[in-house]
């Protein structure tokens, strides 16, 4: 694979916006876009609960 095509499969990986939009790469609407193109995984997620770490972790 050649630099310039791995570098555009990377052209919206989050390591590399700020980069990208620096130099021109990638401007605030093509972000704002791409953001809004990808699908809601909400119902993939688990809530996670601080409180429930801090216990197990007191109890070694």
């Amino acid at each position: 694979m050649a630099l310039d095509e791995a570098l555009k499969n990377l052209k919206h990986d989050v390591r590399m916006l700020e980069i990208n939009m620096n130099n021109g790469t990638l401007t605030n609407e093509e972000v704002r876009t791409y953001l809004n193109s990808l699908p809601d995984s909400a119902a993939n997620s688990e809530p996670v609960s601080l409180e429930d770490k801090k216990d197990s972790l007191g109890s070694h």
